[in-house]
């Protein structure tokens, strides 16, 4: 009896443990005002969301709670003046940071300039995005430079110094990554550069740096499975089958429509950027569906009614699917889909040729390819 006693104690203290190190601590103090303040802090923790406000007292608030990893946050402050007092500035301001374990603290007289203090993640945080913004500057002075230069449709050139800044910034990114690869901000970088992966040799080499450290973090790994998963699924490779119950009840399958080209659509009714797509796929499908081309829709809704009903709404002519399981579609979860709208394009002999067609860009690919 005493061992099982003394087995719960243990339990108990690395479980309290384990939890004490997972806890962040925020706290605050503007003194720009003396009018009662509204604060709400905003930040994401893998799938989970979190919100959260409170009041502030004498310019003071506090939030707590549980992090696995640091994670991008935002804090929001809003000043509830008097209906017939005029706001000293803006009665409302927001301010990004690093959420981090442990304390930070968020001290000024209004948010805007406040001073962040935390950890070496947020440090690190502070370092990386003055990196970013000296070469957005850089980017900028050269752009500025060659205006008077250029002729009035100078697009092509502006373009190429877009993608200057974006190669850039990536190669400072890695260099950034490597040359702190036990950060906080580090995990951070690779997490939000993994939600979409087009650049596998970009994120291969985030993985490279910073497994030694968290290698062995369920994070890490999941992020690992889906990089591997969007390279089986990259331009070029064969298409991964699948089936489902359309909206008619009956049972299609990706390999129904061997033959033809398929556009697969990632979709739900609730996306917002979903609907500015649809006018762009009613028209490809009215041009095209007569050349051996389908549209199949895969809807990560939960409610059946909504599904339906934003069917009908918009007219959909072409082939919908859904499990109504929402985020948990086996489709979207076999095509690793994070991320909505998303769609690849396949061709008759059933390999992806195009992913993430956008506006006209997919009536132009379909001219390119459907003679």
């Amino acid at each position: 009896m005493k061992f099982n006693i003394y087995l719960f104690l243990l339990i108990c203290i690395l479980t309290s443990a384990s939890a004490q190190e997972n806890r962040f601590s925020l706290k605050g103090k503007l003194t720009g005002s003396t009018v009662p303040m509204k604060v709400f802090l905003y930040f994401r923790d893998g799938d989970r969301k979190v919100a959260d406000s409170t009041m502030a007292r004498d310019g003071k608030f506090t939030f707590s709670g549980n992090l696995e990893h640091a994670s991008d946050a935002t804090l929001y402050v809003h000043w509830i003046y008097p209906p017939n007092v005029k706001p000293e500035g803006s009665a409302s301001e927001g301010k990004s940071f690093l959420l981090e374990k442990g304390t930070v603290t968020i001290e000024g007289k209004r948010l805007f300039d406040a001073k962040v203090t935390g950890g070496e993640g947020q440090r690190d945080y502070a370092a990386y995005h003055m990196m970013m913004g000296n070469v957005g500057d850089s980017v900028y002075r050269v752009w500025k430079a060659q205006q008077g230069q250029l002729p009035e449709d100078s697009t092509a050139a502006f373009q190429r110094l877009l993608y200057a800044r974006q190669k850039i910034g990536k190669d400072e990114t890695l260099k950034f990554i490597q040359f702190h690869p036990k950060s906080a901000m580090s995990f951070n970088i690779l997490q939000n550069s993994s939600v979409i992966v087009e650049d596998f040799k970009y994120v291969e080499g985030m993985i490279d740096a910073l497994k030694p450290e968290f290698g062995q973090t369920a994070r890490f790994r999941a992020v690992e499975d889906k990089v591997a998963l969007t390279k089986r699924l990259s331009i070029g490779q064969p298409a991964t089958n699948f089936s489902q119950t359309d909206d008619k009840g009956r049972v299609v399958s990706l390999s129904d429509q061997k033959g033809k080209f398929v556009l697969v659509d990632f979709w739900a009714s609730w996306c917002g950027p979903c609907r500015t797509e649809y006018p762009h796929l009613k028209a490809a499908y009215a041009k095209y569906k007569d050349k051996h081309f389908e549209i199949i829709g895969i809807s990560i809704d939960d409610k059946k009614e909504l599904w339906l009903d934003a069917i009908r709404s918009n007219g959909f002519e072409w082939i919908q699917l859904s499990d109504l399981k929402g985020r948990d579609n086996a489709i979207a979860k076999a095509y690793g889909i994070a991320a909505i709208p998303q769609n690849f394009l396949i061709d008759p002999a059933g390999k992806i040729i195009a992913k993430n067609l956008r506006g006209k860009a997919l009536e132009e690919k379909l001219a390119e390819v459907i003679r």
